[in-house]
């Protein structure tokens, strides 16, 4: 099932039992009045999310935070399974419960056994990091945690009587501080910063496999450009335009001798992945297309060997950055203020172009533009190429010729606390 169809079947089945559960646990509620205030020592916390790789590295200081402020509380996540590739490598995570979205049939079944899972569990505190899903909910309130927290953006009126805490999202802040919030609101998360690095673990596999791949191809002194053309079926207008990323790159082929070129992606990609590759036969095989021939464990491998990461705003640009790797990200549909962690670094170059009907990720079903992404296509390729040539090959580049990124970070996370001491975004506790 791709993006949509989920979301379809999620408001058609979800949406009514997710409002039939919200009488039942409200008269639950009244008739049980259990305590909400979080203990001591937790002894399970549980951590929901299902869509984007990108969304679970930003759960990362949360993560920390939580970690940091109790050591010994058992940290699972729920997730689905498609993401269990990343999660393994996750070095916070206890445990991770998973869904099988392959099917209906399926989602049932493995529903069935994290309910019952978690039942067994008994966690302190359930986090759900899902913003607009029916389903998400759902579990969150089987799971019979006497804490549950979740997000509430416009109407808290599904969601207050599944939840014992909601926290207002506000899609003008950066998600990583959004999550944080959520921890330190339902009196899990530590008050001070948490730290800037995100631990995904490279496996030693995983650098075997990439060098399999590259042997014979990629010489220890030649430069590596890594390129990720695709962004998900959810907004496939976050893809900058194959021939914006066919000139860019042939450019900066043109002006490193030394350079090698990787296009990667999954093997659903590899089509349009394929289109962009075609362009190269001239090239005497400095281009290479990984698209469906490397795992993610692979693929994180190749990142950490890349001197430049080009990308658009998608799940292989938060890995990126939590790798620390030098990357060139592009943005159209998402603003970067949203989706830019503070960890990205100095060596992140950022490019957006402010214009009228940007952002409109998550805050329209259709987009406006209904493919013609403006935003994207208006991303001039001259700067993008400046930008890879800095980061490839910085002593050969004048400061001249060097583009600056058209969007730069915060310098600081937001307030988060009332001068009195109260979490800021939090409206309803029940107690």
């Amino acid at each position: 099932m791709n993006a949509r169809q989920k979301i379809r079947i999620d408001r058609m089945f979800g949406a009514p039992v997710a409002y039939m559960l919200n009488v039942a646990a409200r008269v639950l509620g009244c008739v049980l009045r259990r305590d909400h205030s979080f203990p001591g020592r937790p002894g399970v916390i549980c951590i929901a999310k299902f869509v984007g790789m990108g969304s679970i590295l930003s759960a990362g200081p949360m993560l920390q935070s939580i970690r940091r402020r109790y050591p010994g509380a058992r940290l699972v996540f729920i997730s689905s399974r498609n993401n269990a590739p990343l999660l393994q490598r996750m070095t916070l995570v206890d445990e991770c419960l998973y869904i099988s979205e392959a099917s209906l049939p399926a989602i049932a079944g493995t529903t069935l056994k994290v309910v019952w899972k978690l039942w067994r569990l008994r966690p302190a505190l359930y986090l759900d990091l899902e913003l607009y899903s029916f389903y998400s909910s759902i579990l969150a309130t089987l799971s019979c945690a006497r804490n549950r927290a979740g997000f509430y953006r416009k109407s808290t009126e599904f969601k207050d009587g599944l939840f014992t805490h909601l926290i207002f999202f506000n899609t003008g802040m950066p998600v990583e501080a959004l999550y944080l919030q959520m921890s330190i609101a339902a009196g899990a998360g530590a008050d001070h910063e948490a730290p800037e690095d995100v631990s995904i673990a490279i496996l030693e596999k995983d650098r075997d496999e990439f060098s399999v791949f590259a042997k014979g191809w990629l010489e220890p002194g030649d430069r590596l450009l890594a390129v990720n053309p695709n962004a998900s079926d959810l907004c496939l207008e976050r893809r900058w335009p194959t021939a914006c990323f066919a000139e860019t790159i042939k450019a900066l082929l043109d002006r490193i001798p030394s350079l090698k070129v990787v296009l990667t992606g999954s093997p659903g990609e590899r089509e349009h992945v394929e289109g962009l590759a075609s362009v190269f036969d001239g090239y005497q095989g400095r281009v290479r297309n990984a698209a469906g021939r490397l795992s993610l464990g692979g693929f994180l491998a190749l990142l950490n060997r890349a001197d430049c990461f080009l990308t658009n705003d998608s799940g292989p640009m938060h890995m990126a950055f939590a790798l620390k790797r030098p990357a060139v990200a592009l943005f159209g549909p998402g603003h970067p203020t949203h989706y830019v962690p503070r960890h990205a670094g100095a060596d992140s170059l950022i490019f957006y172009e402010h214009i009228l009907c940007s952002p409109c990720l998550y805050h329209s079903d259709l987009p406006p533009c209904r493919g013609d992404n403006q935003c994207m296509k208006m991303i001039a390729s001259e700067k993008v190429t400046a930008a890879c040539l800095a980061l490839l090959w910085p002593e050969g580049v004048s400061i001249e010729d060097r583009a600056p990124p058209t969007w730069k970070p915060a310098p600081r996370r937001p307030i988060n606390r009332t001068p009195d001491g109260r979490p800021l975004g939090t409206i309803a506790f029940r107690h």
